[in-house]
């Protein structure tokens, strides 16, 4: 049974992060934290469904289309509404759960309420090790995990990369070097939205689409953005991995109704002896 645990978390673990490490983009660098996340996921699986089953293109296209649409609007809603609430918590927070409350009325009246499905990418099981998990669901992680770890590429090693790192530690600093701190909070957002684009559209096909699917996902990133630290990258990675096996071991050995609950057990006891999570910053 262990191999199979450790599958099944790994693979959960990081359809998680591409959720958490945008949600915790958003909050190292403004400060803001983002209730909205959930309905972008859930947008982009909508717009995939529209492309997918209504239009009949490809999967591949349709998930270019939906992180492009995603991107531009997380992007444009940081220039509109966001740039307003950079280190204001509470406000940026009323705010973010005034945008989820209106996109999700938005999908009910275009979308409707009865889920639908998109079809799989592909079919069949691979057997590693003794445990057995779709071929689909592999591949998802697969791709999930070279976007992780293209970004981290990204935000390491190239000019914007490090501008986005200055702006996270010390954004006044950065913009006495020359760094356009709404350029870079701006770029940052729009990123962030289309990790929950991509999570949404990976997870589209395995899951049914309706306007409130984003709630899980968005629970989910909170507690491991809790956990690994707000603002922490790499923590977010971490914690993703940390949740997705705590969820496989419970769901396995106990049950699927307490793993949630035991997830917020973890991340209540991180904010009373660890208030600034596994790798949490100020």
């Amino acid at each position: 049974m262990a191999p199979q645990i450790v599958l099944n978390g790994l693979v959960m673990g990081m359809m998680i992060a591409l959720m958490a490490i945008g949600l915790s983009l958003i909050y190292g660098i403004m400060r803001v934290v983002n209730f909205a996340h959930g309905e972008f996921y859930m947008f982009a699986a909508v717009i995939a469904f529209f492309i997918i089953v209504q239009a009949g293109v490809s999967f591949i296209w349709a998930s270019l289309v939906a992180l492009a649409a995603i991107g531009l609007l997380g992007w444009l809603l940081d220039k509109l509404v966001f740039h307003r609430f950079r280190g204001a918590i509470v406000e940026g927070s009323i705010a973010a759960i005034a945008l989820s409350m209106g996109f999700q009325s938005i999908a009910w009246m275009i979308f409707g309420p009865i889920p639908k499905g998109i079809p799989s990418i592909i079919t069949g099981r691979v057997e590693i090790f003794g445990a057995v998990m779709t071929a689909e669901r592999l591949l998802l992680a697969g791709v999930a995990l070279a976007v992780i770890a293209a970004l981290g590429w990204f935000i390491g090693y190239t000019k914007l990369g490090k501008s986005m790192r200055a702006v996270q530690q010390d954004a006044e600093a950065a913009l006495t070097q020359g760094i356009s701190v709404t350029r870079v909070c701006a770029i940052a957002f729009g990123i962030a939205t289309a990790l929950a684009a991509l999570a949404g559209v990976l997870m589209a096909p395995v899951y049914s689409v309706h306007p409130v699917m984003g709630f899980v996902p968005l629970t989910f990133a909170l507690i491991v953005v809790i956990l690994g630290g707000m603002g922490s990258i790499l923590g977010a990675f971490i914690a993703s991995l940390i949740i997705g096996f705590q969820q496989s071991l419970t769901g396995t050995l106990l049950s699927t109704e307490l793993a949630m609950g035991i997830g917020f057990g973890l991340a209540i006891l991180i904010l009373i002896f660890r208030p600034k999570g596994l790798m949490g910053h100020d």
